[in-house]
């Protein structure tokens, strides 16, 4: 059992750390691709309201050639004097409406900054098209060589997505493009970006990479630690068992000699009121010593005798046994078995463990209002699985799950009294039965008035 839980421990622990390693990385390479188009949907926007080009303000040489131009040809004022140019500001064309420049001279466009630089490293393409969808003129001078082709094709794929499907902005193999209509027809501009693709590709798979390595260091960690920390709860859980399977053993031994000596005094002076106490009381500390060292039995994992055999006899048999209780008790046992029915297992266990259900059902039964008590067992075939289901009618139950009956030693408050008995870990054997059967069990009151157990096998 403490294998299990420390096993439970790895797995949530690893879960866990798997769950935050994922969201950080999804954060950081979303974060990472949407910044890489924002930047290049701005640069397209930029070359969209530039037609195709960026303004004269990135570009220096624009300026060196404005100012040999007002030196071979400087303009006159109306007297006739010279006018001397201002060589520090760029001409108007520089500047377009929705351009400006800061002190660090980043020029900004609706809100976007841009080194100057930008002009130099980006590589882009246009394409312009007529009213009617022909290509009239291309300008791939600031890209390096690229098939006329492949410019075409790019070209033409774009203007059939802004035509047909009203999109304005795509990629297409490594190219960002943007179409806008213009007085002549409509323009495209296709920019680069698979060098900025590569890295953040890159960037992603270093980050899977470094999450594989870190969640193996986690695991190696967690498993070496784990070991140190649940060694002292190992150790007193086995001190545990061995109390119990010591305690059980110690128990029996008075118990059989109080059962022995009430035998001979009943036989010397008949039976009683006090001996039959007193064998009631005994029997049932019987019970309770045999129930605990079959659940500390059950915690060891011990391997099952695993057999094919027939559940359906396996199931009808042991119902067989709880008739004339229940006849005596005026309580009404339906039992209706699928015939046919095999399963491989341990027989022994499975047996034990209806027997408990139906030990459970007759004991518990009640009904309101004088009614007859109703227990039913059932077995049918779920599939590839066999479905066993044991219900009864109670007054000692509140509707809904009803998970908390299998835990050791609980019982509902109004059934601890004599005449019920029984020490209250039996549910929690059948469930140790159903899991070492690899199984599922549920337990659960519809309408607070009766209680079903559902096992599937």
């Amino acid at each position: 059992m403490i294998k299990k839980l420390r096993r439970k421990f790895i797995v949530v622990t690893m879960l866990s750390t798997f769950a935050v390693l994922l969201i950080i990385i999804g954060a950081l390479n979303i974060a990472n691709y949407v910044r890489l188009y924002r930047n290049n949907d701005s640069i397209l926007s930029l070359l969209l309201e530039n037609e195709g080009a960026f303004p004269g303000i990135f570009l220096r040489g624009n300026f060196d050639e404005n100012k040999e131009k007002n030196r071979e040809n400087p303009p006159e004022k109306p007297d006739g004097e010279e006018i001397l140019p201002d060589f520090g500001k760029p001409g108007e064309n520089e500047f377009p409406p929705f351009m400006k420049q800061d002190k660090d001279f980043r020029v900004e466009s609706d809100g976007q900054k841009f080194l100057r630089e930008t002009a130099y490293e980006t590589r882009f393409f246009t394409v312009g098209f007529n009213a009617n969808g022909t290509i009239i003129n291309e300008n791939t001078g600031n890209v390096s060589a690229i098939p006329e082709e492949d410019v075409e094709n790019y070209a033409l794929r774009a203007f059939e997505k802004y035509n047909k499907k009203n999109i304005s902005k795509g990629t297409i193999d490594g190219y960002r493009w943007g179409m806008k209509q213009t007085p002549y027809g409509s323009m495209v501009v296709f920019i680069d970006i698979s060098s900025d693709l590569f890295a953040a590709k890159n960037v992603l798979l270093f980050s899977i990479l470094l999450s594989c390595v870190g969640l193996f260091c986690v695991f190696v960690l967690v498993a070496f630690f784990s070991k140190k920390i649940f060694k002292p709860v190992e150790e007193s859980y086995i001190k545990q068992k061995r109390f119990i399977t010591d305690a059980s053993h110690e128990l029996k031994t008075p118990l059989t000699i109080i059962s022995a000596n009430v035998e001979v005094l009943e036989m010397e002076s008949e039976e009683n009121t006090w001996s039959k106490s007193i064998k009631n009381q005994v029997g049932r500390m019987t019970g309770l010593v045999e129930d605990m060292v079959s659940l500390a039995r059950m915690d060891e994992e011990r391997a099952l005798e695993k057999t094919v055999f027939s559940l359906s006899d396996a199931v009808r048999e042991t119902a067989d046994l709880y008739k004339p209780f229940a006849i005596s008790h005026n309580q009404n046992l339906t039992i209706d078995i699928k015939e046919g029915i095999s399963y491989e297992g341990d027989e022994k266990k499975i047996r034990q463990m209806v027997g408990l259900l139906l030990d459970n059902s007759v004991k518990y039964a009640s009904a309101e209002g004088g009614n007859t008590p109703e227990i039913m067992i059932s077995l049918k075939q779920k599939g590839k699985k066999a479905q066993i289901i044991v219900f009864n009618t109670t007054d000692q139950v509140s509707a809904g799950n009803q998970e908390v009956l299998f835990e050791r030693f609980y019982r509902p408050d109004s059934s601890r009294n004599s005449k019920k008995g029984g020490s209250g870990i039996g549910l929690s054997i059948v469930k140790s039965i159903v899991e070492a059967h690899k199984g599922k069990i549920t337990a659960i009151s519809k309408d607070g008035k009766s209680i079903q157990f559902e096992i599937v096998l």
